[in-house]
């Protein structure tokens, strides 16, 4: 079904092959070239975020109503191509189907849960010790999310269990998914594509580590959603901890 597919970034709302070079995806089973994907470069990872920066204002200022109701119609989309997604997850991982199709139900429900929260209230009266004051907390968007994603839950993890809250909360999304497991991300920034969500407000570029570096470094960037190894997370929270604005959310040294 994928043999010979030709990966994109998403940039703006436009699907682009990149100016720089590419890289191969190997099948684990076959060990055969599967597909080929861009290597973004640093001029691509810039122009990603600074027009993820501009379409904040507009995308935090819609209603969390409106926000969440594109998770419903992506929910609507993975309902009806789970054979598709579960299939990509299949031959980029080298998982049997069975697994691929739990995952897709992962990333289902993350997105109807994503849905669902849109509709609760957000916010908390705290007592106040003064009877003339009233304390509140209210939750505010934090920016761009930039999200780096694993190879070995490829769909649920970046997509759907850091992005569809990100999103529903008000802030703009670049996702890097492992150069091991491109492909069922791709298919899932196809579905918020389909689903009519606006340009700039969740962007995909591909590559390895250097892109993710470049990604995490990168002045629009406020808050990283980081899941892999130890030591590139420890890195993370030093990039974090030298900037001035920066926060991150590390998932470190799973099992698989």
């Amino acid at each position: 079904m994928f043999e010979g597919y030709k990966g994109s970034n998403f940039v703006n709302g436009v699907w682009c092959s990149g100016s720089g070079e590419s890289f191969s995806k190997i099948d684990p089973c076959t060990e055969r070239e599967m597909a080929t994907f861009p290597q973004s470069t640093e001029d691509e990872v810039k122009e990603a975020c600074d027009l993820a920066r501009q379409s904040f204002d507009g995308w935090k200022k819609l209603s969390r109503v409106n926000r969440a109701e594109y998770l419903f119609r992506v929910a609507k989309i993975l309902e009806r191509d789970l054979e598709k997604f579960a299939t990509a997850i299949s031959v980029e991982t080298g998982k049997n189907y069975n697994e691929s199709v739990a995952e897709v139900n992962e990333a289902l429900h993350m997105a109807q849960y994503a849905f669902g929260s849109g509709r609760t209230p957000q916010g908390e009266c705290v007592a106040s010790e003064i009877p003339e004051k009233d304390a509140y907390m209210l939750r505010k968007p934090k920016g761009v999310i930039a999200v780096i994603s694993p190879w070995n839950f490829p769909l649920a993890i970046g997509a759907f269990w850091c992005a569809a809250p990100a999103l529903v909360e008000g802030n703009t999304v670049v996702i890097k998914p492992s150069e091991d497991a491109p492909l069922s991300t791709e298919l899932a920034i196809k579905a918020y594509a389909e689903a009519g969500i606006p340009k700039g407000v969740i962007q995909l570029l591909h590559g390895d580590g250097q892109v993710g570096d470049m990604l995490a470094r990168n002045d629009e960037v406020d808050h990283i959603c980081f899941t892999g190894s130890a030591q590139v997370g420890q890195h993370i929270r030093r990039v974090c901890a030298d900037s001035w604005h920066k926060t991150c959310s590390c998932e470190l040294g799973s099992k698989s």
